[in-house]
């Protein structure tokens, strides 16, 4: 088990995202605001703060958060001069993009051992001193029931649409299916099932939900016939 070191977002300091207000890297030493020397001091002293709480000489930092890359092309043309600036001038760091499997092979290469510091649940998770994360479990009951229900509504659908005829399972119905399956799907993300989502956002998820609905009750009518 491996934990983020401040959280899944960017480091403080360097949220490129056009939501951000930190600096961009400024690379071009005509103009009076070029900091490509101090902000790759900046990310290097951000990177061995966060080496010092991990065993292996691999570090996983994220870049992003929610709501990120509506505009990706400004991430990405911050981290690419991050990446190249940092490797040219501190010859004691590698940067370079990778991904969680990547990360978690590095590491595991490395070989080294751990000891268990925790082994029994981990709920309820907390994130400050009377911020406990439990709500999620009841909040938005209604909600819960109906995800559950129209999960049990498609699979009914779908295996009543294998066991028609061929004649009543059309390219209409098969669509229905499927656009149900992506609801279903869209329902299950961390804000959504669990409840923790705003007001209008419930709204849309269980709208969506309905008119799925309505949809498959029509294949399965036309099944059953």
């Amino acid at each position: 088990t491996n934990i983020m070191f401040q959280s899944y977002c960017s480091p403080w300091g360097f949220c490129f995202d056009g939501f951000c207000n930190d600096d961009p890297i400024m690379d071009d030493k005509r103009l009076h605001d070029y900091n490509v020397q101090k902000r790759t001091n900046d990310f290097v002293k951000f990177a061995f703060d966060q080496a010092k709480h991990y065993t292996s000489n691999h570090i996983l930092v994220p870049m992003g958060c929610d709501f990120q890359y509506s505009n990706a092309h400004v991430n990405f043309k911050n981290m690419d001069k991050l990446i190249q600036y940092t490797n040219k001038l501190h010859k004691n760091i590698n940067l370079l993009y990778s991904t969680p499997a990547c990360y978690s092979l590095a590491v595991n290469k490395a070989k080294k051992t751990y000891t268990v510091k925790k082994d029994d649940d981990f709920f309820p998770y907390a994130t400050g001193e009377h911020d406990y994360w439990t709500g999620y479990f009841t909040s938005r009951p209604a909600l819960k029931y109906f995800v559950r229900y129209a999960h049990n509504q498609y699979h009914a659908t779908k295996q009543l649409s294998v066991l028609s005829s061929q004649k009543k399972v059309n390219a209409k119905s098969i669509e229905a299916i499927q656009s149900m399956s992506e609801k279903i799907g869209v329902v299950q993300h961390h804000d959504a099932v669990s409840g923790t989502e705003k007001q209008h956002v419930a709204n849309d998820y269980a709208l969506r939900l309905y008119n799925g609905l309505n949809d498959i009750h029509k294949v399965t009518d036309e099944a059953l016939k």
